[in-house]
C-alpha cells in the first residue's frame, strides 16, 4: 500500500524525528484510530441531539 502525505506530511515527518512514533505505520494507525473515534463521537452527539441513545451493537462496530 502506497500512503501519501499531504500538508500534513512536515508534521508527521517531525513526529517520527521526535520518536513520537516507532515507525510511519504507527503514525497511520494513530491516525485512523483517531478518525474512528471523531466519527464515533459525532454519530453519538447526533443520536443525543436527537434524544436518542446508541446501543452496545451500534457502538461496538466502531471498534474493529
Amino acid at each position: 500500500m502506497k500512503v501519501e502525505l499531504t500538508p500534513d506530511a512536515a508534521q508527521v515527518e517531525a513526529a517520527l524525528a521526535a520518536g513520537r512514533f516507532a515507525s510511519a505505520e504507527e503514525a497511520i494507525r494513530y491516525a485512523v484510530d483517531r478518525i474512528k473515534l471523531s466519527e464515533l463521537r459525532a454519530e453519538l452527539a447526533a443520536a443525543e441531539a436527537e434524544g436518542g441513545a446508541i446501543d452496545a451493537d451500534e457502538v461496538k462496530r466502531f471498534a474493529l
